[in-house]
This record gives C-alpha cells, sequence and structure tokens, in this order.
C-alpha cells in the first residue's frame, strides 16, 4: 500500500510539474514586443512640418490630413492602423497619388510618396511578425516618421523654388 501511496503522489507531483511548464511556453508565447509612446518619443530624427504657403495649397488635400492623421497617432504610439492588411495600406496611397494635387506632383515628390508608402507597408509587417523584436519594431517607425518628414521636406523644396524669382541676364 505504501508503494502504490508513493508511485500516486510522484505522479501527482510530475503533472503538476509539467502543466507549470506548458503554461509558461504558452505565457512566452503570447507576449510580443509592442512599440510604446515613450520609446517613439525618444526616437532621434529631423522632423519637418509644411511650411505656411504649402499647408494653405494642401489644405484641400484630403488624403493628405489623413495620413497627417495617422502619423500623428502613431507619434502618440498607436499603431491601430497597421492592424490592417497591407492592401489597406496600398489602396490609400493608389488614391493618395491620384489625388495628388497638380501643384505638388512632381516626380521628386512621387518618388518620396513612394518611400513613405515602402516604409509604411514595411513597418505593418515588422507589427506582424511574431518573432520581430522591440528594436526592429522602433527602427521601422523611425524609418516611416523619417519618410514623411522627408515627403514634406520635398513638398517644402518645392514651394521655396517656385517662390525664388531669379532674373537671368
Amino acid at each position: 500500500m505504501k508503494a502504490f501511496v508513493l508511485i500516486f503522489i510522484s505522479v501527482l507531483f510530475l503533472s503538476c510539474q509539467s502543466d507549470t511548464k506548458t503554461t509558461e511556453t504558452v505565457a512566452d508565447d503570447t507576449v510580443s514586443p509592442s512599440v510604446f509612446k515613450a520609446d517613439i518619443e525618444a526616437l532621434d530624427y529631423v522632423e519637418y512640418e509644411l511650411d505656411a504657403k504649402a499647408a494653405t495649397t494642401l489644405s484641400a488635400w484630403d488624403k493628405y490630413s489623413e495620413l497627417s492623421v495617422t502619423i500623428a497617432q502613431l507619434k502618440s504610439g498607436d499603431v491601430s492602423y497597421f492592424n490592417n492588411e497591407m492592401k489597406v495600406i496600398e489602396a490609400f496611397f493608389n488614391e493618395f497619388k491620384t489625388s495628388m494635387p497638380e501643384a505638388v506632383k512632381t516626380p521628386s515628390i512621387l518618388a518620396r510618396a513612394l518611400a513613405l508608402e515602402t516604409k509604411m507597408l514595411k513597418l505593418q509587417s515588422a507589427l506582424h511578425l511574431d518573432h520581430a523584436s522591440e528594436k526592429e519594431q522602433l527602427n521601422a517607425v523611425k524609418e516611416t516618421l523619417v519618410a514623411f518628414s522627408n515627403f514634406n521636406l520635398q513638398i517644402n523644396k518645392k514651394f521655396e523654388k517656385e517662390a525664388q524669382n531669379i532674373v537671368k541676364p
């Protein structure tokens, strides 16, 4: 009888220990790195805003306003926009490029828009990968913010160049 009780306690002990390991493994699999507002605010990059003249010219461009709101949400740590499928981002940028005002539709600005689209798609992928580290996710966020800043800078350069009145002799 003592042998039976000893075997029963051993089996019980081993099964309890086994359940604990399984629970820990499941908990580790469900935890994924996430991007936080403080981490995003700590990113070091040069941020360019639109000049007043560019802002007034682009005020009627709804897709740019929508993009600005998305980037502002990203800066605040809200990555919910990037929980969508890639098709949503691709469709947005198709409409973004087609609705672009003629005043800013130049090859250099279109190139910056394409770079921004690429970085946003990369960010969306990094946020959805299970094995992506927090550092990789933050790097993708930084690349997206830099791409948006460079897009704004290119628009500013276009308006600045148009404002110059250079008279050739």
